[in-house]
């Protein structure tokens, strides 16, 4: 035969039992500030009733008997717990003692109107023998007030043994003793059966919302990590996009960065633009790299790109390392002269430097040939025509003693 297993509960931490009990008592004192208006009302229209009863018998307009104590007693005591819960309500960070204390003072207020209910039921067995405003008592507590199974057995205690106490004294007939017996110890199973289900569906909700809630923050986090996680990533193959087609070394766009530059550049292009192309080389390099070094040889690649940037507008042109020491530099909207100019600049810039090359066929020192052409573009293949025109202009600056600036005329 097989073993049937309860379901296992999951078990909850301290800290979520205090904040159960902290909003059970929160609900708890909104319900019970609200019966208790209800039941003022309620004693006010029976302390009126009773007044009228009395005054249409005897003349009197009180007459000071059992229900008429308890009426009173019950009124003035509602009074005193809306005034003592209305207290507690404007009251803000009051320490764990106080919030016991006004606690056991709620759990006051239910036990008096509980064996109040007993004893209006004491004196009804005199003349009606019903137990009404028993039941009726624990039924609205089973159902208003929530609390643990300890609380509510301890909440139920006096006014029971009041009431099992009392019976044989107050009611004269004892099968009727008997019977009330019977019938209140069957009420009273279910009243507390009542009261155990709502405290466990309360229980119940309240953990699974703050389940709910840690499920949402711990998403909300993971939401967030997986934010930050992408953002770094998608920083990262920026970098690694920049790092592809930028040239390390001077810090320029690289070969692949230029042609893929002249793609996007040139898509949305509606009608041919003038452009100039300045295709530099600098002269004699490989006896450079050969003789001072490459780290030399770097540097000079390097000072030779500042040049560059420092006469070209970054705004109007383009500028790349499109070999070891080669450059190509895309100028926007200028015509052959203006293309001339600026190339010369850059040649008599770099001339000034005065760098030593005690190995280079043009001079003492590092120079650049220049190759220049100009025409429109409107689509990138006519920009990669005009650069192997400027480099035809590069191969005549190169053959003609190098340190020059030679123009491609296009026919």
């Amino acid at each position: 035969m097989k073993k049937i297993f309860p379901i296992p509960v999951q078990e909850v931490s301290e800290d979520k039992k205090r904040l159960l009990e902290k909003h059970l008592l929160m609900d708890n004192i909104k319900r019970c500030k609200l019966f208790a208006k209800i039941v003022i009302l309620f004693e006010t229209i029976l302390i009126l009733m009773h007044m009228y009863s009395s005054y249409s018998d005897s003349g009197t307009l009180l007459v000071f008997d059992a229900y008429i104590i308890l009426y009173l007693l019950l009124w003035s005591f509602s009074i005193l717990m809306v005034i003592y819960i209305t207290i507690y309500e404007r009251r803000s960070n009051l320490s764990e003692r106080k919030t016991k204390l006004f606690q056991k003072g709620l759990w006051l207020f239910v036990i008096f109107f509980l064996t109040w209910g007993a004893l209006v039921t004491l004196v009804d067995q005199r003349n009606y023998g019903h137990v009404m405003a028993f039941a009726v008592n624990f039924m609205c507590v089973s159902v208003l007030f929530h609390a643990s199974n300890k609380t509510i057995l301890y909440l139920y205690s006096l006014p029971v043994a009041v009431l099992y106490i009392g019976l044989p004294y107050a009611q004269p007939s004892g099968e009727i003793v008997s019977g009330h017996y019977i019938n209140l110890s069957v009420f009273l199973f279910f009243c507390w059966l009542a009261s155990r289900m709502l405290y466990t569906s309360y229980s119940s909700n309240f953990y699974q919302r703050l389940l709910l809630t840690e499920m949402n923050e711990n998403l909300g986090l993971k939401v967030e990590e997986n934010e930050k996680i992408y953002k770094e990533l998608a920083s990262a193959n920026n970098q690694l996009k920049q790092l592809s087609v930028m040239d390390e070394l001077t810090l320029i766009l690289n070969r692949r960065g230029f042609r893929q530059y002249v793609q996007n550049e040139f898509e949305n292009i509606q009608a041919k633009r003038p452009f100039a192309v300045l295709m530099g080389d600098i002269d004699s390099f490989k006896n450079y790299n050969d003789h001072y070094g490459h780290l030399e040889g770097d540097q000079v690649i390097a000072t030779v790109a500042g040049v560059f940037r420092t006469h070209l507008n970054e705004e109007s042109s383009i500028l790349a390392r499109f070999g070891g020491e080669e450059f190509v530099a895309v100028l926007f909207d200028v015509d052959l002269d203006e293309a001339f100019a600026k190339a010369e600049k850059v040649r008599q810039a770099i001339e000034r430097l005065m760098i030593p090359h005690g190995y280079s066929s043009a001079a003492n020192h590092i120079t650049i040939s220049i190759g220049v052409t100009a025409g429109k573009a409107q689509y990138p293949d006519d920009i990669f025509q005009l650069i192997g025109d400027a480099d035809k202009a590069l191969y005549e600056a190169k053959a003609s003693g190098r340190n020059k600036v030679k123009i491609k005329v296009l026919k």
